[in-house]
């Protein structure tokens, strides 16, 4: 029999679960759009990124707000990285790590999640 798990841990598991598959979705996405060598759309999607998270953290009214301002702004930056010819393979190879690292932790959560829903029955 399966021991029930106290709500606040299960919000926890289910927010952790869906904000980390989809921030490695978004990830990969992005390395997509860098690319290998110069890549226009990277460096402009990279840079509109990196703008919005630094006024969005700047504007933040709590510390989680600024730290997904930064976390946005962080990806932005890398995707610039990423998109120059000379260390862009290296940028973009962290980047596809860092995706499928938090595909796999966000779908791990997501099973601890959904466990613990059924034990609940």
């Amino acid at each position: 029999m399966n021991e029930i798990v106290p709500s606040d841990r299960l919000v926890g598991y289910g927010m952790t679960g869906i904000s980390g598959t989809v921030v490695g979705v978004g990830l990969l996405f992005l390395s997509g759009f860098a690319g290998a060598g110069l890549s226009i759309a990277g460096l402009v999607i990279g840079g509109g990124l990196t703008a919005f998270g630094l006024s969005a953290s700047s504007k933040a009214a709590n510390k989680d707000d600024r730290t997904g301002g930064m976390v946005t702004a962080g990806a932005g930056a890398l995707t610039v990285v990423a998109s120059l010819p000379l260390i862009g393979g290296l940028a973009g190879g962290m980047m596809s790590l860092a995706g499928f690292g938090l595909l796999g932790y966000g779908g791990y959560s997501l099973y601890k999640f959904i466990k613990g829903l059924r034990a609940r029955r």
